[in-house]
C-alpha cells in the first residue's frame, strides 16, 4: 500500500496513485519513455537500477527495461551493481556512466569539469546530452516513487511498455 491517500481506480499502486493527475502523468510518463529511448538501453538500464538501489524504489527496482536485457544486459551483472567499481562485469565506460549518475543522484551541483571529461571521455556529445535528460526523469521518477512507496507491481503497467516484470527476466 502506497503513502498516498484517496487514491483513484487502476491496476498497479503506480496507476492508483500518479493517476490522481491523469494528464500528468500522461505527460510525465511520455516524457520518460522518449528520455530513456534516445540513451544507450544498457547505460540507462545500469543507471536507472542504480539510482533505484541508492533512493530505495521498490517499485523501479522490481521492473527491467527489454532493450536492455535485448542489448544482452543480464541479471548477474545487474547483481553486482552495487559493487560496480571492483566488479569486472563493467567496463569502464560503464563505470564512467555509473559515476556520473551517482552525483546525478546524490548531488549534481557537485559535478565537477573533470567529472564531465571522465565520462564525455566515453560519448559523444549527444549521448551525454541524452543520458543527462535520461538521468533527470529516471531519479524523479524513482523518488518520487520511493517517497510515495509505490510497491512492485504485479503486471507491468501501461505506461511502461518497454519494460518487464523482474521476475520475468530470471
Amino acid at each position: 500500500m502506497s503513502r498516498v491517500s484517496s487514491v483513484v481506480d487502476g491496476p498497479t499502486d503506480l496507476d492508483r496513485v500518479w493517476g490522481k493527475r491523469p494528464e500528468y502523468y500522461a505527460l510525465f510518463m511520455s516524457d520518460y519513455n522518449d528520455s530513456l529511448d534516445r540513451a544507450d538501453a544498457v547505460l540507462v538500464e545500469l543507471c536507472r537500477l542504480r539510482i533505484a538501489q541508492l533512493v530505495e524504489s521498490t517499485f523501479d527496482a522490481s521492473l527491467r527495461y527489454a532493450p536492455a536485457q535485448a542489448a544482452g544486459l543480464n541479471e548477474e551483472k545487474l547483481a553486482a551493481l552495487a559493487n560496480y567499481p571492483e566488479s569486472e562485469l563493467f567496463s569502464a565506460r560503464e563505470r564512467a556512466v555509473l559515476e556520473y549518475a551517482e552525483q546525478f543522484a546524490i548531488q549534481s551541483s557537485s559535478i565537477s569539469d573533470d567529472d564531465v571529461a571522465r565520462v564525455q571521455a566515453h560519448l559523444t556529445t549527444e549521448e551525454f546530452i541524452y543520458l543527462t535528460k535520461a538521468l533527470g526523469v529516471m531519479d524523479q521518477f524513482s523518488r518520487s516513487n520511493s517517497a510515495f512507496r509505490i510497491e512492485a507491481p504485479e503486471v507491468v503497467p501501461s505506461t511502461l511498455p518497454a519494460f518487464v516484470l523482474q521476475s520475468a527476466t530470471n
